[in-house]
């Protein structure tokens, strides 16, 4: 028999607020999805020009670090990502759940990631207690292999259901998430997304590099500017 191929999966890592490095919560995906959906949205207006506008001749061409921040905050990025759930493939690792439930506490585990963290005062309250500001939302990073982790925002989870058990809970599902990534406003203030974003960053600089070092002997046929 062939041996097992190892691989990396894909996941999506919670922090609680205030909670990184080590308040997290993992939910690896059972099976990667097959395609991933990226848009990436460069800001309108025409490409900015390094340097200071209005610098006297022959100054310094080079953007400022403030500059430069601005210009990637302004280029959004989003995805979409099919989820597939199945209970007839669920990892023997994964002890401690009831089979009754089927695949609802992975469905419950992704779909809370949309709400608002419960404090712990409010998860033992009865209800008589004064209602309080909404709590902040986990960060989330979609972990996609080794150089891209991205912060991003979930914006809606549509799930579709298409197997149940006795109990009526279900044991075959996809979802649909559509993703949002932030950007440096919200970099600010939080260390898991500063992180994310300069570890994403760097390796796109790195692999675009890579790119042009071994494809710059091939442009020998290409008309000179």
């Amino acid at each position: 028999m062939p041996e097992s191929v190892s691989y990396l999966r894909g996941a999506f890592i919670a922090y609680e607020p205030d909670g990184y490095p080590d308040k997290r919560r993992v939910i690896p995906f059972r099976f990667n999805p097959e395609s991933l959906s990226r848009t990436v949205t460069a800001p309108s207006g025409g490409q900015q020009r390094g340097g200071v506008e209005g610098a006297a001749p022959g100054g310094s061409a080079a953007p400022s670090s403030e500059a430069a921040a601005d210009t990637a905050a302004a280029v959004k990025e989003s995805f979409t990502v099919l989820i597939r759930l199945d209970f007839a493939d669920r990892d023997p690792l994964v002890s401690g759940l009831d089979e009754q439930y089927g695949i609802a506490p992975e469905i419950a585990a992704i779909e809370d990631l949309l709400y608002p963290v419960q404090p712990e005062s409010q998860a033992s309250s009865d209800g008589t207690q004064a209602v309080q500001a909404a709590s902040p939302r986990v960060t989330v990073l979609l972990v996609w292999g080794r150089k891209r982790v991205l912060p991003v925002r979930i914006t809606s989870l549509k799930i579709e259901e298409s197997m149940y058990n006795t109990d009526l809970n279900p044991v075959r599902a996809e979802l649909e998430a559509s993703l949002e990534v932030l950007g440096e406003a919200e970099a600010k203030n939080d260390p898991a997304v500063r992180s994310a974003l300069d570890h994403t960053g760097s390796g796109r600089r790195e692999l675009a590099r890579m790119y042009y070092a071994n494809t710059s002997s091939q442009g020998s046929n290409i008309l000179p500017l």
